[in-house]
């Protein structure tokens, strides 16, 4: 049996010169071998050559690095080989050549004598090389009939992305909320009715892998995955119900890891220091590491990856005295196994962990000044999260087979001052009171799913899903001294023998099942008519106890329980005379399950609803991706209509206590669109630009305050614009330098107070990024304009200490970085 070799370049440039010289490789031999098994597309570049390697008897010679971040089309079995090897390589930039009847070698595509070699092209003028899952099959991203953006490893790691707040906020649609983590949110579309974590599930979707992160439920967490050693991000604009279920009311965002990869050893690692501004004088810093490691041959392969981050804090707590006292820091990894019994099944395991730790919760207090806060200690925040995932991927003649486990686990802990605000507060004088709330989530899912093969006629996909959850919220209100006090005042209220004397607990489950399937209907090779649809189920509970001086009698009300069952289908009509063009329409609905209330009878002749069902939002859109100028531009365009009927809102009642349920309906209306141009072969300029209104249709007369028509919904700001300007110049130690600007005009922060606003800024952010063989280094500087401006926020406070509660962006920063890939 024959394999691939991959060496380092210096290594394989010498076996391919000794094997030049030989009089078998005198004049090129095209192999008469033809494949023995199909290849299934959307197999990582360097496992379809070593699938290729093996049921061919060929020996292939390359540089892994080449084929970093690639992925094969379909190859079908018993093609010759020349044709599979056209088939594989093709628009990858690679060439091969036979040296002998066995050997062949695989290499960057050969320019011309004379000609100048150009810079890469950027992902904005070459997304015909891009390919996604937004379809739950590997499609080129051309083809997809709906807005979605994809942000590959390499681009995030040439832009220093390194979590959310770093590039999600820069793509068309995508507003993102940056608060403490695991607290921060993005809105796609508008399509939100809080700046922050809304009452319920949120209308967003996150996904690791196809692995749903997005609890049914009030967020324990929203996870920010570092993009160290990931494949991509996929960023799906829309409606996402029909395949990929609850919660993708706006859109969903999905990680994509890179797998175990069996085909070579490979490593890397990267570190960085930054300095920001008012933080005190400390420093950032980052270090992380992979490495992927063959077992097997071929068959069997572990990649791990670690990291761990420092984040240093830039605001002044006036409270405690401590500058620059909310430092985050982050740490974690990532393991996967990748098993390939044989040439058509493919087994995976992943399990990831990640922890995010801030010492003092980073909001700041506008009545403190600026980057100031106030309280009285630390208060810290704590959020994980942990998950182990299992996959399957069996090809047959007519169609692949995938099926998924999952279970994962969130936590938070969560500490709050709430001594301005406590009733307590004259009963417990010079007492800093605390409400910690520690919540976690165990969530376990299994979805599969069966694919037709690609064929020029009609392409099916049929599955099913199922998922359960079990939260926990415990809530504790602490204050030293506070039992001796308060039991001796109202002894007959259920203390716990300590000074936590209030006490909440509310556990809460369900369940969630759904059968989907879509299909694809190509009229001729220009048209595809698509439709699908997805039937769900759901149902979920919650039970509630209270104890302690506030609660007298304890409360145990019973238990809340809500259920209901729906369908969401999507259609869209797909027009592609070319690889250069395509333009779509679409109509999809999205839903996101309902939740009880889990708050007391209100002593005040209101009557609480139970709880709160599905929105029912629509959403219609027409598309347009084109290049232009002899391929030297492309746009991404779409305009939408979304029209959002019984939107699950947050209300307060006469007693100050905020409940969940449907009022209210709103219109979004809008134009995304990305445009990418190469102004010279080494220049390139690109723009994302969304314009939107997102803005309630009727009065919502229950809320306090009256939420009125015309109103904009928060955190739907009606003006983003990032633009990129990218020089690369092929000389020496290939420098690139990236400058880059954003701006973002106002939205609300709450739809409760339309006065608090986040956005209105610019930013700009430079970048020059030099390689040195097998090194990487990068100068950068972040915030250039030292924009002060709020991100996120939770309105104004009546409290002369705090008035304003607000996350704000991190202050001009400067730094360095190295890293370093063997291949």
């Amino acid at each position: 049996m024959r394999s691939n070799v991959v060496l380092p370049f210096g290594l394989s440039l010498a076996i391919a010169a000794a094997l030049a010289a030989s009089p078998l490789s005198a004049q090129p031999v095209t192999a008469s071998a033809t494949t023995t098994s199909a290849i299934a597309k959307g197999t990582p570049l360097s496992q379809a050559l070593a699938d290729l390697a093996r049921n061919t008897n060929l020996q292939l010679v390359y540089q892994a690095k080449v084929t970093a971040g690639l992925v094969a089309p379909a190859v079908a079995s018993g093609v010759p080989v020349d044709q599979a090897l056209q088939t594989l390589l093709r628009g990858s930039g690679l060439d091969y050549s036979f040296l002998n009847q066995n050997t062949v070698v695989i290499s960057a595509a050969k320019i011309p004598a004379g000609a100048s070699r150009p810079a890469p092209k950027s992902e904005a003028t070459d997304l015909k090389q891009v390919t996604v899952t937004a379809s739950k099959r590997v499609t080129p991203l051309q083809e997809i009939p709906g807005g979605i953006s994809a942000i590959s490893g390499t681009a995030l790691k040439e832009v220093g992305a390194q979590s959310n707040a770093d590039y999600l906020g820069r793509l068309p649609g995508v507003v993102f909320n940056a608060g403490i983590p695991g607290q921060s949110t993005a809105v796609i579309r508008g399509v939100g009715t809080s700046a922050g974590i809304d009452q319920g599930q949120g209308p967003t979707g996150w996904y690791i892998d196809d692995v749903p992160l997005s609890e049914p439920s009030y967020a324990v967490g929203i996870p920010d995955i570092d993009t160290f050693d990931l494949q991509r991000v996929e960023v799906l604009r829309g409606p996402q119900g029909t395949l990929f279920g609850s919660a993708s009311l706006g859109g969903a965002i999905n990680y994509i890891t890179n797998p175990a990869d069996t085909s070579g050893f490979d490593a890397a690692f990267e570190t960085g220091l930054s300095s920001t501004q008012h933080a005190d004088g400390e420093l950032s810093y980052t270090a992380k590491g992979m490495i992927n490691l063959p077992l097997i041959a071929d068959r069997l392969a572990l990649r791990a990856v670690v990291l761990k981050r420092s984040d240093a804090g830039y605001l002044d707590n006036n409270g405690t005295g401590e500058k620059g006292s909310t430092d985050v820091s982050t740490t974690g990894g990532r393991v996967s196994l990748m098993w390939t019994p044989d040439d058509v099944t493919r087994v995976s395991l992943m399990g990831l962990y990640q922890k995010s730790l801030t010492d003092d919760q980073n909001y700041a207090h506008s009545a403190q000044g600026k980057y100031a806060r106030y309280s009285l200690f630390s208060t810290e925040a704590d959020y994980d999260i942990s998950l182990f995932s299992g996959r399957l991927e069996r090809t047959f003649d007519f169609g692949e087979l995938t099926a998924i486990l999952s279970q994962s686990k969130k936590t938070h802990e969560l500490h709050g001052d709430i001594t301005q605000s406590s009733s307590v507060r004259t009963l417990l004088p010079g007492k800093a009171i605390d409400s910690t709330e520690y919540m976690d989530i165990t969530m376990k899912t299994a979805e599969v799913r069966l694919a037709s093969s690609s064929n020029d006629r009609f392409e099916w996909l049929l599955g099913t899903m199922f998922s359960s959850s079990d939260r926990a919220v415990h809530t504790f209100t602490h204050a030293d001294g506070a039992y001796a006090v308060l039991s001796r005042l109202r002894p007959t209220a259920e203390y716990d023998g300590t000074d936590n004397f209030n006490r909440t607990y509310s556990d809460g489950g369900g369940e969630e099942y759904a059968f989907f399937g879509e299909g694809n209907l190509h009229l001729n090779d220009a048209w595809t008519l698509t439709a699908g649809g997805r039937f769900f189920k759901s149902r979920y509970g919650v039970t509630l106890d209270r104890y302690g001086y506030s609660y007298v009698p304890s409360q145990h009300p019973d238990p809340y329980r809500i259920s209901e069952t729906g369908f969401v289908p999507k259609a869209s009509l797909l027009y592609a005379p070319s690889r250069d063009f395509t333009t779509y329409a679409t109509i999809s609905k999205g839903f996101r399950v309902g939740n009880p209330n889990t708050v007391y009878p209100c002593e005040c002749n209101f009557d609480t609803p139970a709880g709160w069902d599905s929105d029912s939002l629509w959403n219609y859109e027409l598309g347009l991706r084109s290049d232009f100028l002899g391929g030297r531009g492309h746009v991404d365009a779409a305009v939408f209509y979304i029209d959002w009927t019984d939107m699950q809102v947050r209300l307060t009642r006469q007693d100050n206590v905020t409940y969940g349920t449907n009022a209210g309906a709103a219109r979004i209306y809008g134009l995304e669109s990305s445009v990418g141009f190469d102004l010279t072969p080494d220049l390139n300029w690109a723009t994302n630009l969304t314009l939107l209104n997102a803005e309630l249709t009727e009065d919502v007369a229950t809320a306090s305050p009256v939420l009125r028509k015309g109103q904009q919904l928060p955190g739907a700001s009606k003006i983003q614009v990032a633009n990129t300007l990218t020089w690369r110049l092929p000389t020496a130690l290939e420098p690139t330098l990236i400058l880059s600007h954003r701006y973002i005009s106002d939205a609300p922060e709450t739809l409760s107070d339309s006065v608090a606003k986040v956005g209105e800024y610019n930013q700009i952010d430079l970048r020059l990024n030099l390689r040195h063989k097998q090194w990487d280094y990068s100068i950068w500087g972040t915030n250039l304009n030292n924009a002060y401006a709020a991100s996120f926020g939770y309105g104004t406070s009546t409290n002369a200490l705090y008035r304003r509660q607000e996350f704000i962006i991190r202050p001009r920063t400067f730094g360095v970085s190295a890293a370093w890939r063997f291949n």
